[in-house]
């Protein structure tokens, strides 16, 4: 037999042999294309969806009863249950049952502040999904008033912008102010000027710091624009308003070497004539 060498060659199995896949684009466009009616059916849905979110919305913020307001509080508890506290309420309770996100808090504030002179501030906030929260801080009481008129005679106790927060009631704490009027004074606009009502409370505040006597009352007098403080010692001390009191008083301490304030019976000082040394006081004696 002859010797022959077998040729082996490389045999590819039919079953993997596989036709490459075409390169061209529209062959890629072919099979990127989708189903028309799937698309069309895919768009309706999501038109569908957004339809109805929008719906659902609109009835939850106008029609739906779960941003209706249902409770006006306060931040502070301790104030809930107080006489300006229900004053408050009432003033707005017509705002109950309507919708809280469109309501107008900077709004009320305003209406708030005109309808309650005594309030410094007041904060107005949401508390969602039913509720307003209520903060407000109060002037300070300052004073007191003693309105003496023709037909009657009436105390107050005032904040420190001049309006009354208190109507027959008097505080031993608080300095008294006296004034007389014709007609009795009108509570629904300030009892004092503002600028007038420092002016008297530290013209006070003062006087007892120099010279360490009490005030037991000032006695404004509007018209002549004239303020008297009574003494501890019984003797009244007449001030011109429209004039610092930090100069009258001066006036006063250089007086104190030849006017014993503290031992000798006077009726009355005054300290609104001015003297070309400025020095000038007019007093008379029991």
């Amino acid at each position: 037999m002859l010797n022959k060498k077998r040729r082996i060659g490389s045999y590819t199995p039919t079953y993997q042999r596989r036709r490459p896949l075409p390169q061209n684009s529209s062959y890629k466009r072919q099979l990127k294309r989708k189903n028309p009616r799937i698309a069309e059916l895919n768009k309706k849905l999501r038109l569908i969806i957004f339809t109805t979110a929008i719906l659902f919305s609109v009835y939850g913020l106008f029609f739906s009863k779960y941003f209706k307001i249902e409770e006006i509080l306060f931040n502070d508890a301790t104030i809930e249950g107080s006489p300006l506290s229900a004053e408050i309420k009432g003033k707005i309770a017509d705002k109950l049952n309507k919708n809280l996100i469109f309501t107008d808090t900077d709004k009320i504030e305003s209406e708030l502040i005109q309808a309650f002179p005594e309030l410094e501030s007041i904060k107005i906030s949401k508390n969602y999904p039913r509720a307003l929260v209520i903060e407000f801080s109060k002037y300070p009481l300052v004073a007191n008033i003693i309105n003496e008129s023709s037909s009657i005679k009436k105390s107050f106790i005032i904040n420190s912008i001049g309006y009354v927060a208190k109507e027959n009631f008097e505080n031993p704490q608080l300095p008294s102010i006296k004034i007389t009027s014709d007609e009795p004074l009108n509570t629904e606009k300030a009892l004092i000027e503002k600028n007038k009502l420092d002016y008297i409370l530290t013209a006070i505040s003062d006087f007892e710091s120099r010279f360490g006597l009490k005030v037991v009352e000032a006695n404004y007098k509007p018209i002549p624009r004239e303020l008297h403080l009574l003494t501890e010692k019984d003797f009244s001390l007449w001030l011109d308003i429209q004039q610092p009191y930090e100069v009258q008083f001066k006036k006063l301490k250089k007086a104190l070497i030849k006017l014993d304030i503290y031992n000798t019976s006077i009726q009355y000082i005054d300290l609104r004539i001015a003297a070309n040394n400025g020095d000038r006081i007019i007093y008379k004696l029991r």
